[in-house]
């Protein structure tokens, strides 16, 4: 009986090749650069991506002033919309933001007429620099400095001086429809 032929569940045992190691060659990897630090009459400022992202408080705020609806329909649920888009530093700050649903989020972004509406109605009632956040302000020469208490003064202030426009006599512009027109 010849076995040699058979299956044998046991590979025969082969020699292993030795292979020459091969020389590593070094690769060089670019440094990251830090970026620098934005420093402004000694105050550091944070970078655009900080600054613009929404805080669980900023939300909540958002919803206890405007409501958990869509502003322009009424419909839930709703998503917080930047006015001033965070691509032109529009703050994460509730004054920036609007309640609104899908469909109106969509429209806020693909029309800017619509969305330029959303903007002045904010900021007939909040003034001119209701999408700044302290840092903006404080650049802009309008704040002594980047506390919150001088931050909130000032917008304080600013939506005072827009409820007097408003309130005056021949203060809201004629012709402007509301935004549920659209």
């Amino acid at each position: 009986m010849n076995l040699s032929n058979e299956w044998n569940p046991a590979p025969k045992p082969t020699k292993q090749r030795k292979d020459k190691p091969k020389p590593k060659l070094k690769v060089k990897k670019p440094r990251k650069r830090k970026k620098k630090v934005e420093v402004y009459k000694g105050r550091v400022i944070p970078k655009a991506k900080d600054r613009t992202k929404i805080s669980k408080a900023n939300y909540e705020r958002m919803i206890e002033e405007f409501g958990d609806r869509c502003m322009i329909c009424g419909r839930i649920p709703v998503q917080a919309h930047h006015l001033v888009f965070r691509s032109k530093l529009g703050s994460g700050n509730w004054r920036n933001l609007a309640p609104l649903c899908d469909e109106h989020h969509r429209q806020a972004h693909r029309d800017h007429d619509f969305a330029e509406r959303l903007r002045e109605e904010r900021a007939e009632r909040f003034g001119p620099h209701f999408w700044k956040d302290k840092y903006a302000l404080f650049k802009d020469g309008l704040i002594p400095n980047t506390t919150e208490q001088a931050y909130e003064r000032f917008m304080r202030e600013e939506e005072r001086r827009a409820q007097m426009v408003r309130d005056r006599p021949g203060g809201d512009i004629a012709g402007r429809g509301e935004i549920g027109d659209c």
